[in-house]
């Protein structure tokens, strides 16, 4: 059964039809894109899927014009990059980039090991998106400007996954009018408002509860003053935050696993995993 995401996308390219030709009027934003009134709809297809880059989850074609490369958002979807690895995140955005996120990172994880809220954990992950409470940083604490943030909701280079288009909305259009209607250009506009509510989310990892999470990269890891004498189990963050501390990382694709196995083998540190 698909779910409220993948029936959004579906619906978005069912409405674009082949053979359906575009209205005679079209926002001004969609004609500086290349694209013609009363072109013609040649192919639309889901296209998200493809690639764990791609921002474009529909791809529309046209006779003459450009694609329209639709990014589709729920009303109440609050990712726009979701996991973010070091090798797509130095692509992207640079080594510099890393480095400010890697301290960030573990400045705030070395806070939050204290906090009375935090679950056992031994590494951060991140993503960028909408959030609230205490576990993000504002995305201009770390990138000097919105043209970044470009990136995370459109994608970065050229390519059938490089979104020029947003659609964000629960309600799936009714028709091919109500689906332009609907549809937002990727503007200066539209980044001012997303950059007051995207953030860089911190994303810790709890070994004894997520299984899959676990093989995430991680911008901070837990390191031990010490090895162990003996070999110790440890079943809460309270015991773990006597033993050391959180440090940055090297840009290795470390994950959460690799930090129970360091741990395991070279501090007799042992966490139960969620098999």
């Amino acid at each position: 059964m698909p779910t409220n995401a993948e029936t959004l996308e579906l619906a978005i390219r069912d409405t674009a039809s082949i053979g359906t030709q575009l209205p005679q009027i079209l926002p001004n934003w969609m004609v500086n894109l290349g694209i013609i009134p009363k072109d013609t709809i040649t192919n639309a297809q889901r296209i998200g899927s493809k690639d764990q880059t791609y921002k474009t989850d529909v791809i529309i074609h046209f006779q003459q014009s450009p694609a329209l490369k639709i990014s589709a958002k729920l009303s109440n979807a609050g990712y726009y990059g979701n996991w973010y690895g070091h090798k797509r995140l130095i692509k992207e955005f640079g080594h510099e980039i890393f480095q400010s996120i890697t301290d960030q990172t573990t400045k705030w994880a070395n806070q939050w090991i204290n906090n009375p809220n935090a679950n056992l954990f031994v590494g951060v992950s991140i993503s960028f998106g909408e959030r609230t409470g205490n576990t993000f940083i504002d995305f201009l604490e770390v990138f000097d400007g919105i043209q970044e943030l470009k990136k995370v909701i459109a994608g970065s280079g050229e390519g059938e996954g490089v979104a020029n288009s947003l659609y964000i909305s629960s309600e799936i259009p009714q028709s091919l009018d109500d689906l332009l209607n609907k549809l937002k250009p990727i503007d200066q506009k539209i980044l001012e408002t997303k950059a007051q509510e995207i953030k860089i989310v911190f994303r810790p990892v709890n070994p004894k509860t997520e299984k899959s999470n676990r093989g995430k990269n991680v911008y901070t890891r837990f390191q031990p003053t010490k090895p162990l004498n003996n070999k110790k189990e440890i079943q809460s963050i309270e015991e773990l935050r006597k033993l050391g501390n959180f440090v940055t990382v090297e840009p290795n694709s470390i994950n959460h696993n690799h930090i129970l196995d360091d741990l395991r083998d070279n501090y007799q540190i042992i966490i139960t995993r969620k098999e």
